[in-house]
């Protein structure tokens, strides 16, 4: 069995006027640091980000600890195929976006979420996958809680 965890990216400052590029708030930053301290003692191996900056420095500071890398998040389909496989390890990181996330899920067998609400950052959704579309989610917040 692998443990995927997911979560879209933390909060992000929508005073820049650039709504693809938005970078984290300092919410977010405390965001980011909470999801380290909450998935440091996890056993997390591997940790998956879009090639947005907001997800890869939500997913920095836990990188940063465990001495992992992040890597590019491929289709949801590729993705789901890799961690099925058990190359991965048991516990995988996914920081996606408020539309990849729900996809991303369904394709490892968990249930069709909704997009995920704009203003919502804190959700952590721990999906099981026992095989090829074969999964259990448990629906969590961490953080401070979003409005």
């Amino acid at each position: 069995m692998v443990t995927v965890l997911l979560v879209r990216h933390a909060d992000v400052d929508t005073t820049t006027g650039a709504p693809d590029s938005e970078p984290l708030s300092v919410k977010g930053q405390k965001r980011a640091q909470t999801l380290a301290r909450v998935l440091g003692m996890g056993g997390i191996a591997a940790i998956f980000t879009s090639k947005v900056e907001r997800t890869e420095k939500t997913a920095e500071p836990l990188a940063a600890s465990l001495g992992l890398v992040t890597r590019d998040t491929p289709a949801p389909a590729a993705l789901a195929a890799q961690i099925a496989s058990g190359t991965l390890g048991a516990a995988i990181l996914v920081v996606g976006h408020s539309n990849t996330v729900p996809k991303i899920i369904k394709a490892l067998g968990g249930p069709l979420l909704a997009s995920i609400e704009h203003d919502k950052f804190d959700n952590l959704f721990v999906v099981t996958v026992a095989g090829p579309g074969t999964a259990e989610m448990v629906h969590l917040k961490y953080g401070e809680p979003a409005p």
